[in-house]
């Protein structure tokens, strides 16, 4: 994108709001993606491999319903910057906070799984503000974009919204350490991986990233799921699920890594099959 992109969205940034210019904004964003169908073949092709049996009206109706989320996510992120506390709002039910404000009130380290799904922003700037009123920082996986300027602006915004940001070049042993001192860290891993073993992902062979399997097993901190419904605009759910089970260290550190990879991936579609409107299937996640 270029810097006239970025002076747009700043833009519409002012003018985002809840209300009759929430409604406007997000029917912008909506008209634009309906009329571009951005990804329209990636997709039917993921819907198709994901719902087999499912039928064509169907699937652009579900087409429909994922622009028309990520017109609102868009929508919602822009109007959060005018005062990044709307979130305690716009979050109107919590289930299970009790898995979280235990991680806080005992400075466990954690590593949050979340998705492409709902307004995942918005759980991370919401989280953010909550956990530092707690005396704990959220950070997030962060990588440099091939656009400069839209990579700074995307970094203000989080900024904003107390989101603390790790670059993707951060060793293991870094994260590890900030895992063993108690950091909490949120990772979206439900895209593809350049690793070579492919793991099932709804009922397909999908190559993965290892990134929360190997610092969980490396660091000992929890995997704890954590995803964001939406209700309707500007009022969500969020859903603190239990812990992903470890299992047994007699195994090998490959069977481990597997055996945390599959339950989590598991985890995403129970989730993604709930609500699939909602989950980003722009992305080509199961490739060749």
């Amino acid at each position: 994108m270029s810097k006239a992109a970025v002076r747009a969205i700043r833009v519409f940034e002012k003018f985002a709001s809840t209300g009759l210019r929430g409604k406007m904004t997000a029917a912008f964003f909506s008209g634009l993606l309906k009329l571009l169908h951005p990804r329209k073949q990636v997709i039917d092709d993921n819907l198709k491999l994901a719902y087999p049996q499912s039928p064509e009206r169907w699937r652009k109706d579900i087409r429909g319903q994922v622009y028309e989320n990520i017109a609102w996510t868009v929508t919602e992120l822009l109007a959060l910057q005018r005062d990044p506390a709307q979130a305690f709002k716009w979050v109107h039910k919590v289930s299970n906070m009790e898995i979280a404000d235990e991680l806080l009130a005992d400075k466990h380290g954690v590593i949050f799984l979340s998705g492409h799904f709902g307004n995942w922003e918005l759980l991370a700037g919401w989280y953010a503000q909550y956990a530092l009123n707690h005396g704990h920082k959220l950070y997030i996986l962060t990588q440099e974009m091939h656009d400069q300027d839209i990579s700074r602006y995307i970094e203000r915004i989080r900024h904003n919204v107390k989101i603390e940001l790790i670059p993707k070049t951060t060793s293991l042993h870094e994260f590890t350490h900030m895992l063993k001192d108690g950091a909490h860290i949120a990772l979206l891993n439900d895209i593809a991986g350049s690793w070579k073993v492919s793991v099932p992902f709804m009922g397909h062979d999908a190559t993965n990233m290892p990134g929360p399997a190997v610092m969980s097993m490396l660091s000992g901190a929890p995997i704890v799921p954590v995803f964001i419904y939406r209700d309707a605009p500007f009022e969500h759910e969020v859903e603190f699920l239990e812990p992903v089970k470890m299992p047994d260290k007699s195994l090998s550190h490959d069977e481990r890594m597997r055996s945390i990879i599959l339950e989590c991936n598991n985890v995403y579609e129970s989730v993604i099959r709930r609500r699939p409107e909602l989950w980003f299937w722009l992305h080509k996640r199961w490739r060749p």
